[in-house]
């Protein structure tokens, strides 16, 4: 799959096609076969904004998640502010990114769920609405088996949503499985598919 804007909107007309629902973390138990829409907001506000603006126009609702401790934009910029809330505005959940590697010096897993829950309050003072979903930035594997319980919030790479799912992902703008082909089998009875927005253009650069 190409990382082109009319390559993810192939992918969405698909997945309506071979029967799956989109839905989100919350409402996916509702539906036979739950497809659920992530986006990790590692560099660029503005890309995730026009990508977040194509998934409106074509009828999809999806989780951006932002990266509080990010080196490329900042959460309390008024910039940043307002794309966060167009990014609402689209009609998108909001969710938190977390970046383990920030705490280097962290005493213990409930040391690391203190360090989400403050990321947490200050992504809802800077959006001014609750957060409650997480996805983790580049997981350890060691906190990816812990299994993390996080009081008020879903963790999007619990054994529900990363193996009870059908995970798929772009990460450094390569997809090791054929998404497309998945899909469009429906080979999985739910999918939870994560793309990174900055990766995708109007025209393909070669990269599949």
């Amino acid at each position: 799959m190409n990382f082109t804007y009319d390559a993810y909107a192939d992918l969405l007309h698909v997945i309506g096609k071979s029967g799956y629902t989109i839905t989100d973390y919350h409402n996916y138990q509702n539906t036979e076969n739950p497809c659920i829409l992530r986006h990790d907001i590692d560099y660029s506000i503005e890309r995730a904004v026009k990508f977040a603006k194509m998934e409106k126009e074509l009828g999809a609702a999806s989780t951006y998640f932002v990266l509080v401790s990010s080196d490329f934009y900042n959460i309390f910029s008024r910039n940043v502010r307002n794309r966060i809330q167009e990014l609402i505005g689209y009609g998108h959940e909001i969710g938190l990114h977390f970046d383990e590697t920030v705490y280097e010096k962290c005493k213990g897993w409930e040391d690391m769920i203190g360090h989400i829950l403050a990321e947490k309050e200050l992504l809802e003072q800077t959006c001014q609405r609750r957060i409650s979903v997480v996805s983790m930035h580049r997981p350890s594997k060691e906190i990816l088996e812990k299994e993390l319980k996080i009081p008020g919030m879903i963790n999007s790479y619990s054994k529900e949503f990363f193996q009870n799912f059908k995970y798929v992902s772009d990460s450094r703008m390569k997809w090791r499985e054929d998404v497309m082909k998945y899909v469009k089998e429906k080979q999985y009875p739910r999918m939870q598919i994560l793309t990174h927005a900055f990766w995708y253009k109007e025209q393909a650069c070669g990269i599949k």
